[in-house]
């Protein structure tokens, strides 16, 4: 196994497979555990795995399981289409496609009759990626997922949450929304 805190390239030989597993910047093939990256190799102790520390700032390319912020760009008739704006506790920007959208049915647990009684244009929420290729699909089911920040439809202050609604505190009026359970509290990279 090469030395911790190395510097190596794409190609390099860092260990075998029987001694730790394939993580970040690094593939198996054929049993020997190879960098994918230019960077500082080390090794994850909890997973076991050979991971590489990138040298230079590479966009963050998106997979399964992500949590991203995004801003509900357009609704139809059985989706929501959002921008995805951040991915909750990576610092790097997103690369390729930022559009995704939630079907109708990822919305809530509960029946949705139409995704704009959920979600309105302007809302901030956190959604879950389930679906990178052939183009991103999102959830918001659970409760930690759904809107985080939300305008009002009349006088566009923020809305503030009362219980299981939220009501605009300059014209009292109240919306509906699927609220994530720590709506207003201003920490996005909740998971």
């Amino acid at each position: 196994m090469i030395k911790e805190g190395s510097l190596v390239f794409p190609g390099d030989k860092l260990a075998t497979s029987e001694e730790l597993l394939p993580g970040y910047g690094t593939y198996d093939a054929g049993g020997e555990i190879i960098s994918t990256l230019i960077g500082k190799f080390f090794v994850d102790r909890k997973h076991m795995s050979a991971e590489i520390k990138p040298i230079t700032s590479i966009p963050l390319i998106l997979k399964e399981g992500d949590v991203a912020i995004c801003e509900v760009k357009q609704l139809t008739e059985s989706m929501v289409i959002v921008e995805l704006l951040h991915i909750a506790g990576k610092g790097r920007a997103i690369a390729g496609e930022k559009d995704g959208a939630i079907h109708i049915s990822n919305i809530s647990r509960e029946y949705v009759s139409h995704p704009g009684r959920m979600y309105r244009i302007g809302d901030i929420i956190r959604a879950k990626i389930i679906q990178v290729e052939p183009a991103i699909q999102l959830s918001t089911i659970d409760e930690s997922f759904g809107v985080i920040k939300s305008f009002c439809m009349n006088c566009r202050s923020p809305l503030v949450r009362k219980n299981s609604i939220l009501e605009c505190p300059s014209c009292e009026r109240k919306e509906e929304r699927k609220i994530a359970n720590d709506y207003g509290e201003g920490n996005i990279d909740v998971r």
